[in-house]
C-alpha cells in the first residue's frame, strides 16, 4: 500500500481499514485492501464456490457487495461516513477461470455532499470484467470521532 499523502489520510485510514475487516457480512466477502485513498482505492476478492451464481462464475450480487464496500470505503477516506446513493454496474464478462477478482475505485467528482466514482472490476489477466459509476452521500459524522451506532445517531 502507497504511504499516506497526510497525517490525516494516515489515520482515517488506520481507523477504517480495522473496521472494514472487522464487519462481518465484509470478512462474509473476504477482501483484501490493496490501496486506499480518497481518491483511488484497489481491492481483491479471491474467487470461491461460496461465491459463485448456478452458473459457475462469482455471482453478480457478490460483485456488487464487493464494489460497493470499497467504494464506500474510498468516500469516507474523504473524512466523513459515506453511504450509498446511486450504484449502477455493468456485467460485460463472467468473472471465471482467475483466482482473484480486482475492484478499483477512482473518484471523478466531489460535491459539497455528494461524491462519485468511476468503478473497474478486472481479473487477474487485467480483462475488463465489470464497469460502473457508484455515488455517495458525505453524512455528517466524522471517521476520526468515534463510529456512532445506528441507534446513537438516530436520538441525536
Amino acid at each position: 500500500m502507497r504511504t499516506a499523502r497526510t497525517e490525516k489520510e494516515k489515520a482515517i485510514r488506520e481507523k477504517m481499514i480495522p473496521e472494514l475487516y472487522a464487519n462481518r457480512y465484509n470478512q462474509f466477502i473476504g477482501f483484501e485492501i490493496l490501496e486506499l485513498s480518497s481518491t483511488y482505492s484497489k481491492a481483491r476478492i479471491r474467487c470461491e464456490e461460496r461465491l459463485e451464481n448456478t452458473y459457475g462464475s462469482i455471482h453478480g450480487g457478490a460483485l456488487l457487495s464487493f464494489v460497493d464496500v470499497m467504494a464506500g470505503a474510498t468516500a469516507s477516506m474523504s473524512g466523513y461516513y459515506c453511504t450509498t446513493v446511486s450504484a449502477n454496474l455493468n456485467f460485460l464478462l463472467p468473472a471465471t477461470g482467475t483466482e482473484y477478482i480486482y475492484c478499483e475505485c477512482l473518484k471523478l467528482k466531489t460535491g459539497k455532499h455528494i461524491l462519485v466514482f468511476d468503478i473497474r472490476v478486472t481479473d487477474d489477466a487485467g480483462n475488463l470484467l465489470d464497469s460502473g459509476e457508484f455515488s455517495f452521500f458525505a453524512s455528517k459524522v466524522p471517521v476520526l470521532e468515534g463510529n456512532l451506532s445506528f441507534e446513537q445517531k438516530k436520538d441525536e
